[in-house]
């Protein structure tokens, strides 16, 4: 296991002591979900390590070795059938975060240790009509006195009925401002052997063998007020703190999914003679393992910086979302490449291969979908950027003729009217012809209230000599019609050709 500069000599301990006892538990790992057999054998042997408390506090009974030391720990899990997911991360995101980051003192005490002495857990989220729009929420917890009352339904949970602790969230209001303000949701703790909490149905999935995942229905489930994690009207927030974290332990499942996908592949290779030589030596075969190589490494660098941002205070959204979109991405393609690498044996179960290609399709979609990891990281990436990601100004070059970005800023008027605004969309006609200008773009020429700049483009758009685009009633972007295009300047000032093009080739 490779490790980073940055790691402390406790994390590099930690890599090489788990490392080694995963190899240990593999052939049994292996057994178990050719039986489909849940594993709680070597859910034992992990939490008699002191595993399980890796992120957890010293002061609860844990390691205190952060985010950092959780993502090590799994990524080596991972490298077993469906332990990393059913078991390790499962634990992990059954309110672990949840309860460091919002719990009370007396909520961390209580769950917190429980978790270092390898109580299992999950995430209960999804619901049979909501998925990844999670702020419509079904299931609801009514207040009644020092408790909640909570009836629903969950699916795709991973750990139903195997797990002690459920990280839930529910809806406990209705009103719209409410839910204008994401301050409709809650969050609790709810616990195995709560009257009316009961599994409903064990999926059979695609991955995960031997680990049960299914639906939870809650009949009127009282919890006590001293289980709901943060505030009411909380929920939303704490969701999205939970999911940013939930999203680094996929993206670490996917690293120790790699190593043991390239470690199949390679000492295959190295033992498959065709046409007179090991398949290693065949070229495309080589270019496949080197695009594995770089995906893995870029995959564990992405995941470690995030987790070790984290481990610094900061939220780090987009770089999680992205160590999770890419490692589980990348698994996916490496996996289907392995398989050409391997041939026939590449499709049998006889190979990790099999397996990791089915729970690298889960991870493509657990702690949110490849596709709602894009559009998070395109809306938060951009926001993060939004100073560097500004419009340059650029102007025609007096000589050349040509656009040149702008060496200052031009000196800004005071007053506005038709004219001059023509004359400012003009210019930028010149500059970018295909392109509207912006409110910001045009606040560069004028220092006016956004009330009288609106008043003159709203007056010029009547009069048809430029063209608004508006977004919800807002006006956004201008740009000038032909029509004043030709108010603005004579068509001579438009025209412009290379200095190699001849006046009699042009009209």
């Amino acid at each position: 296991m490779g490790t980073f500069f940055w790691w402390t000599d406790e994390h590099r301990k930690l890599a090489a002591g788990v490392k080694e006892f995963v190899d240990e538990l593999m052939p049994r790992a292996e057994e178990a979900s050719w039986k489909k057999e849940f594993p709680r054998d070597i859910a034992d042997s992990i939490a008699s390590k002191g595993y399980f408390g890796v992120g957890v506090a010293k002061e609860y009974g844990g390691m205190g070795l952060g985010v950092t030391g959780t993502c090590i720990v799994n990524e080596e899990i991972g490298r077993m059938p469906a332990l990393g997911p059913g078991i390790f991360a499962s634990a992990m995101l059954g309110g672990v975060h949840q309860v460091k980051e919002f719990g009370t003192e007396e909520q961390k005490t209580r769950f917190l240790a429980r978790v270092a002495k390898g109580e299992l857990g999950a995430i209960a989220l999804t619901e049979p009509f909501v998925g990844t729009d999670a702020a419509g929420i079904e299931t609801t917890a009514r207040r009644d006195g020092d408790r909640y009352v909570i009836s629903g339904k969950k699916r795709f949970v991973t750990g139903a009925g195997t797990a002690s602790r459920y990280m839930l969230y529910a809806r406990t209001s209705d009103e719209p401002e409410d839910i204008r303000r994401k301050r409709h949701l809650t969050g609790f703790i709810v616990e195995k052997g709560m009257p009316g909490f009961t599994v409903e149905k064990i999926n059979e999935l695609i991955g995960l063998d031997n680990i049960h995942n299914g639906y939870l229905n809650l009949d009127e489930v009282p919890v006590s007020v001293n289980n709901r994690i943060g505030d009411e009207g909380q929920g939303w927030q704490i969701m999205m703190s939970g999911l940013n974290y939930e999203r680094l332990i996929c993206a670490s499942l996917a690293v120790g999914g790699f190593r043991e996908l390239i470690r199949s592949v390679v000492s295959y290779g190295q033992r498959r003679i065709q046409f007179g030589q090991p398949t290693i030596n065949i070229s495309t075969n080589q270019f496949k393992i080197a695009d594995m190589l770089t995906e893995l490494k870029l995959a564990k660098l992405s995941t470690y910086y995030a987790a070790h941002l984290m481990d610094l205070g900061q939220s780090a959204v987009v770089e999680a979302s992205i160590s999770k979109l890419y490692g589980a991405d990348m698994l996916m393609y490496a996996s289907v490449e392995a398989a050409q690498v391997m041939g026939g044996d590449g499709v049998t179960k006889f190979y990790p291969l099999d397996r990791i290609m089915r729970e690298a399709k889960t991870a493509q979609i657990a702690g949110g979908t490849s596709e709602a990891m894009k559009l998070l990281i395109y809306r938060m990436g951009l926001k993060e950027m939004a100073d560097e990601l500004k419009m340059p100004r650029r102007v025609i070059h007096e000589e050349l003729g040509v656009p040149m970005p702008a060496a200052a800023a031009p000196a800004k008027q005071t007053r506005i009217d038709d004219d001059k605004l023509l004359k400012a969309l003009a210019e930028d006609y010149r500059v970018n012809p295909g392109l509207y200008m912006s409110r910001e773009d045009l606040k560069e020429y004028f220092d006016v209230s956004d009330e009288e700049l609106d008043r003159v483009l709203v007056s010029l758009e009547e009069k048809k000599l430029v063209k608004l685009y508006r977004r919800r009633g807002i006006i956004e972007l201008a740009k000038a019609t032909y029509e004043g295009l030709n108010k603005a300047n004579p068509s001579e000032y438009y025209r412009w050709f290379p200095s190699w093009v001849r006046k009699e080739d042009v009209f």
